[in-house]
């Protein structure tokens, strides 16, 4: 950049930064045999809208508050077990993969979230869209980040004579 001011890199970024380095989104862990009921009431005490289903502390499945409202609008008994309606093996990630390989996992399969795996192969987490937007926030320079909008920096009337 011409003016002097530090030239920022997203792809470089992304590249370098493994998922370890985040602070990754703590969500609730359910086991399979809990009820749908559970999962709303877990969900909504952490406020987030996801549940991590875990049998052995190996991740099984995943419930969304989007699976839980198209479940509700069905009518299905929330006493049912979460087994029946999460998504079985979810797609995940590892603490070693970098957040480029988060966010292509991401665009790829269409997902908000994506569980976080430790080296031990157990749920450690998960990262989501807020996470990765915050974490970019957080680098890009001050003169970028403060930079007004185009629409608000075009003049919508003609000034002078």
């Amino acid at each position: 950049m011409a003016d002097g001011s530090v030239e920022f890199d997203l792809r470089r970024l992304l590249s370098e930064t493994h998922v370890s380095e985040l602070t990754l989104t703590v969500v609730p862990h359910l086991s399979p045999d809990q009820s749908l009921e559970d999962a709303a009431a877990a969900m909504r005490e952490v406020s987030h809208g996801s549940a991590l289903i875990s049998a052995d502390n190996r991740l099984v499945g995943i419930i969304t508050e989007r699976d839980l409202l198209g479940l509700l609008a069905a009518g299905t008994d929330f006493c049912s077990s979460l087994r029946e309606w999460m998504t079985a093996d979810p797609q995940t990630i590892s603490t070693n993969d970098t957040l480029l390989d988060a966010v292509r996992l991401m665009d790829q399969g269409g997902y908000r979230r994506v569980p976080v795996l430790n080296g031990g192969q157990e749920p450690a987490g998960l990262v989501d869209v807020k996470t990765v937007m915050n974490f970019v926030v957080d680098h890009v320079p001050n003169t970028v980040y403060n930079q007004a909008s185009h629409e608000l920096l075009t003049a919508k009337r003609a000034e002078g004579a």
